[in-house]
Parts: C-alpha cells; structure tokens; sequence
C-alpha cells in the first residue's frame, strides 16, 4: 500500500472539495433543516432573530378538518395588522387550500364589533 503525501509531495497544489465533503454537507444541512421544520413558525428563524416560542400574537384554532390562524403582523411601517387564515383540506390528499383576510388597524374595532354581535347571535 502507498501512503499518500498530498500536502509535502505537492506544495503547490490547493485543497479541493470531494465528494464524500458534500455527501457530509448534504447531510449536515438536511439535518438541520429538518429541525427547522419542526418549529411551529419556520419561516421566522432568521440569523440574529431568536425564536420566541410562546408568542401572544399568535392564535390557532383547530375545527375538523379546518385550521383558523389569527396572527398579529406588521407592516413596513411597523403599523400591525390582523392577518385571518383558513386553511382546510381539498378534497381528498394532503392538498389544502387556504383563504386569508386582512385587518387593519383603523377598522380592527369595528371588525371586532360586528364579530362579537353576529356570535352573540349564534348562542341564540
């Protein structure tokens, strides 16, 4: 068997990427955004940013076969916002399909007002 002396038998030469290096990084890197995936909000983790995981903007609520996100978000002029999402299954499969409203804040209390009185009439 030869032994291989890369670096002394060719000064000269620079170091190269193989194969089993990106083998190793593919690897690495699905690992790593496998963990991402599993947060509850992965698009939210950014360099610098540190995740909250009990966030009060955030409400989810689970009816059969629909999810109802309500979500407290801001604009670039860091005014908030109520995003509303449905999000429900599409016939049969993993498909879904999903439905957004948005409320700003000039008519959030309005918005709320007429929420309230209308489910006030459904306890009736």
């Amino acid at each position: 068997m030869t032994q291989v002396l890369w670096p002394l038998e060719y000064p000269n030469h620079k170091a190269f990427t193989t194969i089993d290096d990106v083998i190793r990084l593919s690897e690495e890197l699905y690992a790593r955004l496998s963990k991402i995936g599993g947060y509850k909000h992965p698009l939210a983790v950014r360099r610098g940013v540190k995740f909250m995981a009990a966030q009060i903007d955030s409400k989810t609520i689970k009816a059969g076969a629909t999810t109802y996100f309500l979500d407290i978000k801001h604009t670039r002029d860091n005014k908030p916002y109520l995003l509303i999402t449905e999000s429900r299954f599409k016939g049969e499969g993993d498909e879904r399909e999903r439905k957004t409203i948005f409320v700003f804040q000039e008519s959030a209390k309005e918005f709320a007002q007429a929420l309230s009185e209308l489910v006030n009439e459904l306890d009736r």
